[in-house]
Formats: structure tokens, C-alpha cells, sequence
């Protein structure tokens, strides 16, 4: 069968459309797609992760001998029983005393359950940034939804007295009280839009998804405080491990006191007459003679103990009081969130209702009316605003990393 013209036009706009829609289609992204995105993407993340691995690479330098010597030796001083010089064949060994390469290993365990905590912290960061980044978009989008309401309503009594202006029905006043009233909710609803598109471009640099994604209109409602226990945060943890490597390491100062170990083993012989094979080995240690700079090294640990032990207290001391603050911050926003939810929405819904009725049945003036819109409307903002500082609130808490 033969295509028309055309149908040939249309089947070609037809092929034409299936990449750009393809193109057009956009990720969808609720916060637990956000947060394990961030978890494989972010960039910050994985060099925090390799570093955790690199510290983990070095545990078995640990046990870290000097390098093997192997010598000859040709000394007309060592003369063989039957009259010839020996040669002289060996290797030879320096060793730290035995309880040193523990000792390193373990420090070297410490560092790496340090870094552990710490890329532990680094992604919680990150999961912190991420969900107060997507909730911030979504309670942008509930502030959209409600300047555009109002934007919509204030245009159609702009016009409106614009009209009744012409036809003599009201003043000057109320015409230019109406448009300004139109334009401060046009710049406040462009304001709105251009913050929401920031947090867009914050929340991909944190997940680095590389394409387009959108945050779907979701209802907006109080979240869930965590309830963690103060010795199992990772700042605490860090700060314990911290502190047992600073003392692992106190250790390992004091056991390189212990003196070095050297052994040598070698066999000489020579090339004459009745020739015989002479084994040998030598034994020693080597003890320091100056003790001043390891004292010192030791004496630096001892401080960095100390310093790393107070750190921790005090992290935790104030980790505990950090949280009690926000705690107290969270009551202040269910306060306002429990008046809107008891009688702030249906007061601001009468608000707007009644005013409307009133106004088109005119029991009241263009300027009472005004007020009743923007009581209502601050209502609403002061209720997203309230829910959204107490949503912003407990993931510091969930989160909390910096005391």
C-alpha cells in the first residue's frame, strides 16, 4: 500500500516527536531516590570514601621490615686453613624490637575506625543537606500554589475596579490600591519561583544526577524526630576512637624505646685445596644512647592525648546541649503549627470566603476587603513558614553533627 503525501508528513512528524519527547521526560525524585542518588554520585562523598579506603590500605604496613641485606665479602684477613682467603657470602637483617610491629598495626586499626566515623559524618552532611534541600522545594512549591491564588485574585480586582473606575462606581484611590496590591504579589510570587529554581540547582550539585529531575507536588506535614542515643552518634564515636588512637599511639612511643634487633648469617669458603665451608652468624641490638628526642615524641603524645580526650568531652557535653536547643526551637514551631491545625486554616478559609461575599454584596469596601485577604494570607504563609522551620529543625536534629 502506497502513502499519501500526507501521511508520509505525518509519519515523519511522528518519528520526528519521539526523541524530543523521550529528551522532554524528566526523573521523578522523592527524598529516599534523592538521598541514594546523592549516596552513589556526590563527588565530595566518594573522595571522603577513598580516603576511608586508603586508611584502611595501610593497616598491614604495620608489620613493616627493613629491607633484606644481602653482602659478599672478600677480606685477604681471613685466611681458611689451608691458606686461602675466604669469600664470604650472607645476608643480613635490622629488626624493631618484636612488640613495636604490633603496636604500629594497632595504630594503624585506630586510623582507619577513625576515618570510618568520619566518612560516616561526611554522609550524613550530606543526607542533611539533601533532605532539607528537597523539603525546602516542596514547601516553595506550597508557597507557589499560594501567591499564585492570591496573584489570580488580585488581578481580577484589578480589573475589576479598573472597570468600576471608568464607570464612575469608585475612586482613583481603589483603582491604584488594587494594582499595586496585583503587582507587590507578582513580584513576591517571581520571588517565590526564582528561590524555588536556587534549591533546584542546590539539591543537583548534591546529587550530581547529571539529568533532569523534578520534586512531585506532595502534601507538606510535620516529620518525625529521631530518637538517637547520645553514644552511639558518630560524632561521639569518632571522637572515642580518636582517643584510643592517641593512646595506641602513647604506647607505640614508649615501645620504640625497646632496643633494635640485627641478625646476620653467612657462609665463607674458597677455591683452594681441600676447601671447607664456614657458616657464621651474628646476633646483636642496638640500644640508643641519646633518649632526648623519643622522650620529647613521647612527652608530644601525652599532650595530644590529653587534647584529643578533652576534645571529646567536650563535643559530647555540647552534642547534648545542641540538641536540647533544638528541642526547644521544634516547641516554639508546634505551637504554630497546632494553632493553624486547631483554628488558623478554617478562620483563614472564612476569611477569604466571607470577605468575597461581603465585598461583591457590598457590606464593605475595597480597603476592608484588602485586609481580610491579607490576614488570611498571612495565615497560611505563617503556617508554611512555621512547618517548614520546624521540618528544617528536626533534620538538624536527625543529622545533628555540629554541636
Amino acid at each position: 500500500m502506497k502513502l499519501t503525501s500526507e501521511a508520509r508528513l505525518l509519519l515523519l512528524w511522528a518519528l520526528m516527536a519521539i526523541p524530543f519527547q523521550a529528551i522532554a521526560q524528566k526523573t521523578v525524585l522523592d527524598l529516599p531516590a534523592a538521598i541514594a542518588a546523592a549516596q552513589q554520585n556526590n563527588l565530595g562523598l566518594q573522595s571522603a570514601f577513598q580516603k576511608l579506603e586508603a586508611a584502611r590500605a595501610m593497616v598491614p604496613m604495620g608489620f613493616d621490615l627493613d629491607k633484606t641485606q644481602v653482602f659478599y665479602r672478600h677480606d685477604q684477613n681471613d685466611i681458611a686453613e689451608n691458606g686461602y682467603a675466604n669469600k664470604v657470602f650472607g645476608i643480613s637483617q635490622n629488626l624493631q624490637f618484636p612488640t613495636v610491629y604490633g603496636k604500629q598495626r594497632r595504630v594503624l586499626e585506630d586510623l582507619s575506625l577513625v576515618e570510618q566515623q568520619q566518612f560516616q559524618l561526611t554522609q550524613n552532611q550530606v543526607i542533611k543537606e539533601v533532605s532539607q534541600t528537597y523539603y525546602t522545594i516542596v514547601y516553595l512549591q506550597k508557597l507557589e500554589q499560594n501567591f499564585r491564588f492570591l496573584d489570580s485574585l488580585y488581578k481580577q480586582f484589578s480589573i475589576a475596579a479598573d472597570r468600576r473606575y471608568e464607570v464612575g462606581e469608585t475612586n482613583y484611590l481603589e483603582k491604584l490600591t488594587a494594582r499595586s496590591k496585583m503587582r507587590e504579589l507578582a513580584v513576591r510570587l517571581a520571588q517565590t519561583i526564582e528561590s524555588k529554581n536556587q534549591a533546584y540547582v542546590r539539591l543537583e550539585q548534591l546529587i550530581q544526577l547529571g539529568s533532569e529531575f523534578e520534586i512531585p507536588d506532595q502534601d507538606l506535614a510535620p516529620l518525625p524526630v529521631a530518637d538517637w542515643p547520645l553514644d552511639s552518634h558518630p560524632g561521639v564515636l569518632y571522637y572515642q576512637e580518636a582517643v584510643q588512637w592517641k593512646k595506641d599511639n602513647l604506647s607505640l612511643e614508649r615501645h620504640r624505646l625497646m632496643p633494635d634487633l640485627f641478625g646476620e648469617f653467612f657462609r665463607g669458603t674458597n677455591t683452594g685445596p681441600n676447601a671447607r665451608i664456614y657458616p657464621g652468624v651474628q646476633l646483636g641490638v642496638a640500644i640508643p644512647l641519646w633518649f632526648g628526642a623519643q622522650k620529647a615524641k613521647i612527652s608530644s603524645s601525652k599532650h595530644e592525648l590529653s587534647q584529643t580526650s578533652l576534645a571529646a568531652e567536650n563535643y559530647t557535653f555540647q552534642l547534648g546541649n545542641r540538641r536540647r536547643q533544638l528541642e526547644i526551637e521544634l516547641q516554639k514551631y508546634k505551637e504554630a503549627i497546632a494553632f493553624y491545625t486547631e483554628e488558623g486554616r478554617q478562620l483563614s478559609m472564612q476569611l477569604i470566603n466571607q470577605g468575597n461575599q461581603a465585598y461583591k454584596g457590598g457590606e464593605i469596601d475595597f480597603f476592608q476587603y484588602v485586609l481580610l485577604v491579607e490576614n488570611s494570607r498571612s495565615i497560611e504563609v505563617d503556617y508554611l513558614s512555621s512547618l517548614q522551620g520546624y521540618n528544617m529543625t528536626v533534620f538538624e536534629i536527625n543529622y545533628l553533627i555540629n554541636p
